[in-house]
């Protein structure tokens, strides 16, 4: 009883409610205006979308299964896949601009070279420079997922009977692996594809404007507040639904053609080789890391620079005091965003905890889609009938669940493997010593997987700290974040300035999980 009044209650708030004042805004809505004309007028940033969503979702599924087969990534690594998106980017640019920081040290190593380019691709606002923003920050994600699926897999078991029929590491890995692999790593794929055809703040920073794409161009038409354009927004995010429908249907066509094409390379009895094989890519950490500290030091110096002209490679002057000029607008807002970050992260924490513990007590072992199902709708189509229902400013309270929304199915996904791979024997040992059912939890289960369950947490946080639309739309002048701000800032052109809040919001999330990986460390 209590075990379906836990799953009642938690598919009521973060499921039920959420889609449901969605589905009756969509019913209710005036649509004006012919989706004809929505559509001639919006069809530039419908392909456009479409053509950026799926060649970055192709772009991270072959990454993702080439780079999975080499060393597994650790916890530590896994934590810079929760570098904000937004501070990501505006570091990238810097660092890959015309006169940006890797320029200027090719400038110095190699004296033939001049510079600065006159020209980059990753130095303007374009779908290139988006589409590389993207993959970088997706990819790593993907290869987590990945890597987790195979850890369930008889993998050691058929790499011998396939070494003992002639394969190489390489063809085992492309012929028999992949072919298994490909519908477990279907939902993050689908995932990462909903997430690139609804996302707004990183288009605004790195994204064409004409056109625009279509999530971005909505999100302008929302914000014009007139009887023309209204009809175009619900239209619009109609239309943006149907882009997201097309994707995961073209994805799960090329899913189909691979699997089909893998498995008649594989029955061709074609053999290669043991000889012939591959080392693990053992530098595929050492990469994102690498790349994360050098985003993060471009950006420490953009903040505190005061001149800094091609070719040096340092500043030529110092700014320290912008930070202490920025503090009193940074604490105010800094103070939003853990507020919000820390209950939206304990809610939906707590939330996968008990859901979690309710299908283990069931063995209900599988990975339930449907607790997944606010991660496979756009986001815009879900705050937009949020916002037209509750107003444009919901206060601490609407902007609070909004988050724990979005956070709570990031939880469920990354407890999930951990938690159902604990031996629940452990368990029914302490129960029958005498420990009661709470004593047992507390006292076995939390302890032997705190590193787990403090991660957990610590990436809801970094969901809620990221997060940009529902704070836009539904609390943009009581309840301002780091991240509303710094997009504000950087869209605007001052990368400096942009700089300091980028970092304020990095730091934010770097802490915690610092503090989650130092406070769960193994002691003997």
């Amino acid at each position: 009883m209590i075990s379906r009044m836990v799953r009642v209650a938690i598919a009521l708030l973060w499921l039920i409610l959420p889609l449901g004042v969605v589905l009756w805004q969509s019913t209710t809505a005036s649509f004006e205006g012919a989706l004809s004309d929505a559509f001639r007028a919006l069809s530039g940033s419908a392909w456009l979308t479409f053509a950026v969503t799926l060649i970055t979702s192709l772009i991270v599924l072959f990454g993702a299964l080439g780079l999975a087969r080499g060393k597994r990534l650790s916890a530590t690594w896994a934590s810079f896949i929760a570098v904000p998106h937004v501070a990501f980017a505006i570091g990238l640019l810097w660092l890959v601009s015309p006169s940006g920081w890797l320029v200027r040290i090719v400038d110095a190593l190699l004296p033939m070279w001049q510079g600065p380019l006159q020209s980059s691709w990753l130095s303007s606002k374009s779908a290139f420079t988006l589409m590389v923003v993207l993959v970088l920050k997706e990819l790593p994600f993907l290869i987590l997922m990945t890597q987790a699926n195979v850890q369930q897999m008889p993998v050691l078991r058929w790499q011998q009977q396939a070494q003992a029929l002639g394969y190489s590491r390489r063809r085992f890995w492309w012929l028999i692996v992949v072919p298994a692999l490909l519908r477990r790593i279907r939902l993050p794929l689908y995932i990462i594809a909903i997430y690139t055809v609804s996302v707004v703040d990183i288009p605004l920073l790195v994204g064409p404007n004409a056109p625009a794409l279509l999530a971005q161009a909505v999100f302008e038409l929302n914000w014009q507040f007139n009887s023309n354009t209204q009809g175009l927004v619900h239209w619009g995010s109609l239309l943006l639904v149907l882009v997201a429908i097309v994707t995961l249907v073209v994805l799960r066509v090329v899913e189909w053609i691979l699997q089909r094409w893998l498995s008649s390379l594989a029955a061709s009895g074609k053999r290669t080789p043991v000889a012939q094989t591959t080392g693990k890519r053992a530098g595929l950490p050492w990469f994102w890391a690498g790349l994360a500290v050098i985003i993060f030091i471009s950006l420490l110096l953009q903040s505190v620079q005061q001149s800094w002209f091609y070719p040096s490679l340092w500043p030529q002057g110092w700014q320290w005091s912008r930070w202490l000029a920025e503090w009193p607008y940074i604490a105010p807002l800094l103070y939003n965003t853990w507020i919000l970050a820390v209950l939206s992260a304990t809610l939906a924490w707590l939330s996968a905890v008990a859901l979690l513990e309710v299908q283990a007590q069931r063995q209900q072992h599988q990975l339930h889609v449907g607790w997944l199902a606010m991660l496979m709708v756009p986001q815009l189509v879900l705050v937009l009938g949020w916002q037209q229902t509750i107003g444009p400013d919901s206060g601490l309270i609407g902007l609070l669940w909004s988050h724990t929304v979005f956070c709570f199915p990031y939880a469920y996904l990354t407890l999930h493997g951990a938690y159902h791979a604990y031996p629940r024997r452990w368990l029914w040992q302490a129960r029958s010593l005498g420990y009661g059912p709470w004593a047992a939890w507390f006292k076995i289960l939390v302890p032997m997987l705190k590193r787990p369950l403090a991660l957990t947490w610590a990436m809801a946080f970094s969901i809620s700290v990221a997060q940009y639309l529902p704070t836009q739309w539904l609390a943009p002048v009581t309840h301002p974040t780091l991240t509303t701000e710094a997009v504000s800032i950087a869209s605007g052109g001052d990368w400096r300035l942009g700089s300091v809040y980028a970092l304020a919001q990095w730091a934010s999330v770097w802490i915690v999980f610092m503090l989650a990986l130092w406070g769960t460390r193994a002691r003997n």
